[in-house]
């Protein structure tokens, strides 16, 4: 037998699909969706963000000092 991926979009949706398979007596699982991870959607815009802002010259140096400041508890 064939499985279906079901991904709702909010948590409405899950909820109501959740109760119909409960209802219908269909078995299922859920997983927790990592939070962490983007849609391409979302990478495309802040990819589109951060050029925009480099060419506003809203940008940062990277330097040695810099780096020494950000990683001074793990150097």
């Amino acid at each position: 037998m064939e499985n279906i991926i079901i991904i709702p979009e909010n948590k409405k949706q899950f909820s109501a699909i959740k109760t119909f398979l409960e209802e219908m007596k269909i078995r299922f699982k859920t997983e927790k969706q990592d939070d962490t991870l983007m849609t391409e959607e979302e990478f495309y815009v802040k990819i589109d963000r951060s050029i925009k802002q480099a060419e506003e010259g809203k940008v940062v140096e990277y330097t040695p000092e810099l780096e020494k400041k950000l990683f001074k508890s793990i150097l």
